[in-house]
């Protein structure tokens, strides 16, 4: 059922895709893809951000809500609402409100161009995971108590949750991709007439027979750049590939910070897994210790047996104070991955309640998979192609400054003058301009035509008007733009190789996430066979005890080692989840695992 809805969720994407617009089915596969997948994210990111509803509101729908989104391309939410309800209106609110709330939305790709768009976005609850009801305010999961709330285990992703709250570095990213919006307005802005609006009074005195007057006038003033080479819509396009940059520049930082609070959190509970079996171990073998002293005491075992269990104990003894200060180490660099000040208090509440322990997982997914999946997906190669994109837009806009610049520039308005007893008599006044400028190597050739209108001011008695044509040549006046070029290029160069090189990277970081996983299988695997065999042992050990063929030293013995290699295991099986969490994250956290047993940190 599961995945009949998930192929009926991937076909209505699709019609939506076609339905906004028609005719990328017509031109290339890839841009259909593109935009699927932006869709899909943009359902995944809503679902991931909604607050856990109630089971019964989920229950009571449907377990679908479509809403139409209006969106600029760069991500700006303008308007929503629900087109097809969920049959529920609680849930249909729930999902409009995470909607408004969410303030960090993907730019468009470039199949779906530069214009803003209604676009539909199916948000979908799968019901059939629901499995409990409501009783009061709690609620039962399938082979579970009511759980309370307050003392349930919070796990991987409230670890992450609390680390992003309070991470500096995530934090100013966001604050880079508001930025990167207020760059676009800026950008789009000079693509139109600047204008202000002026008012000046002038009150003095004429020379020679002394009388006093008075000039008054106010005027709207505009400027309007008519041809500048293409370059003000580079800007435009520059400061559009600069958000969707800082767009994944924060991809990245939240992808880091989850990468480390993973990490730290395996550590911890494998950490906890040792401890466990460690004390399991100082409990069984305690009574043995008990046991062997009231034999001491009635002479059936010789005081060289009873010292070599004495030993045997000590060093347990020293396992188990091991393994509780590797845990407190491990405690302490979760709290410090997790980015809050009383750090250890967040783990407290995380575990809060004791989890399931890890458990071996198998991962069916090639290398070349996983490197495919990487550079579709990596947060850090978008980031650095959309910055080779800023810095080819760099260049472009360097080259168009060679190139002619027309602008067009007028005033109009209203003015008089007047003498001392006369009446001032407003009337109107305009002004047009033309200047067409154009680089000539390291010079700079303008020419201006001007028409203009004024009122008739004191001591006139008709109106002014004047046309003016000029000519200007400056020497050398532009040797700034050669380095302006010079500079453009050398960065985009730079850019290519940012690019070449995060590539290498990600690659090796692929190859070795993956090496590294599928030696932890083997390594688990290994410890495994090596548990079975200790296990026979202790077994045998403990019939031969039982028959007095075995002393207690060696039952202590086989107990001992039986313990060292769960211990072994429980090492491999940690680093297996840690090196997982790294290809996860090495593939650009692609790697889905339906596993209950498994849990990776949500990507948001």
């Amino acid at each position: 059922m599961r995945i009949k809805r998930v192929i009926l969720f991937y076909f209505f994407v699709f019609i939506a895709v076609t339905a906004i617009l028609p005719t990328v089915s017509s031109i290339y596969s890839q841009s259909q893809e593109d935009i699927t997948q932006y869709i899909t994210d943009l359902s995944k990111d809503i679902y991931s951000s909604i607050q856990k509803p109630n089971p019964y509101i989920i229950n009571s729908s449907n377990g679908e809500v479509k809403l139409r989104l209006f969106l600029s391309p760069w991500g700006e939410l303008k308007d929503v609402y629900v087109s097809e309800s969920s049959g529920n209106n609680e849930l249909d609110s729930l999902c409009l409100k995470t909607v408004w709330l969410y303030k960090r939305y993907q730019p468009f790709p470039e199949a779906l161009g530069n214009k803003d768009l209604w676009i539909d976005v199916p948000i979908i609850f799968d019901v059939e995971d629901i499995e409990g009801k409501v009783e009061g305010e709690g609620w039962k999961v399938k082979g579970e108590e009511e759980m309370d709330p307050e003392a349930a285990n919070l796990g991987i992703n409230d670890a992450v949750d609390i680390a992003l709250e309070n991470h500096m570095a995530s934090k100013i990213a966001q604050e880079e991709i508001e930025l990167s919006k207020l760059k676009i307005r800026e950008a789009r802005r000079a693509l139109y007439p600047a204008a202000t609006v002026n008012y000046m009074e002038t009150t003095g005195k004429t020379f020679g027979t002394t009388q006093d007057f008075t000039d008054k006038e106010y005027k709207l003033k505009f400027e309007y750049p008519l041809y500048y080479g293409w370059r003000l819509k580079y800007a435009v396009e520059q400061a559009m590939s600069n958000l969707k940059a800082s767009t994944f520049n924060y991809d990245k930082t939240l992808q880091d910070l989850r990468g480390e609070v993973e990490s730290a959190y395996y550590a911890y509970m494998a950490g906890k897994m040792d401890l466990k079996i460690h004390r399991e171990l100082l409990d069984e073998t305690g009574d043995i210790f008990v046991g062997a002293k009231k034999r001491l005491e009635l002479g059936l075992i010789t005081r060289t047996e009873f010292l070599q269990l004495e030993s045997q104990m000590q060093q347990i003894n020293y396992q188990v104070i091991s393994s509780e200060n590797e845990l407190a180490m491990a405690k302490l660099a979760l709290a410090q991955a997790v980015n809050i000040k009383d750090g250890e208090k967040a783990v407290e509440i995380i575990d809060k309640e004791p989890g399931r322990d890890l458990e071996p997982i198998m991962l069916d997914v090639s290398l070349e998979e996983c490197i495919d999946l990487a550079f579709k997906s990596r947060s850090d190669l978008k980031a650095k192609q959309y910055m080779l994109e800023f810095n080819d837009y760099e260049r472009k806009i360097a080259e168009s400054k060679n190139q002619l610049k027309v602008d067009f520039t007028g005033t109009y308005g209203k003015s008089g003058g007047a003498f001392e007893g006369e009446s001032l008599v407003m009337d109107n006044d305009w002004y047009l301009g033309f200047k067409v400028t154009k680089p000539l190597g390291g010079n700079t050739l303008s020419t201006a035509v001007t028409k203009d209108k004024t009122s008739q001011k004191h001591g006139q008695t008709t109106r002014t008007e004047s046309m003016s044509k000029s000519m200007e040549f400056g020497l050398l006046d532009g040797l700034q733009h050669f380095s302006e070029e010079k500079s453009a290029e050398i960065g985009y160069k730079k850019a290519q190789d940012e690019l070449e090189q995060i590539k290498e990277g990600i690659l090796k970081e692929v190859k070795e996430a993956y090496m590294n996983y599928k030696k932890g299988l083997v390594q688990k695997m290994t410890n495994l066979n090596k548990i079975k065999y200790r296990e026979e042992e202790l077994k045998i050990t403990k019939a031969r005890a039982e028959l007095n063929e075995a002393s207690l030293s060696e039952l202590v013995q086989a107990y001992m080692s039986f313990t060292d290699e769960k211990a072994y295991y429980i090492e491999a099986l940690g680093a297996l989840y840690q090196s997982l969490a790294k290809l996860n994250k090495a593939t650009g956290y692609t790697l889905f695992l339906d596993d209950e047993n498994f849990k990776l940190a949500n990507v948001k």
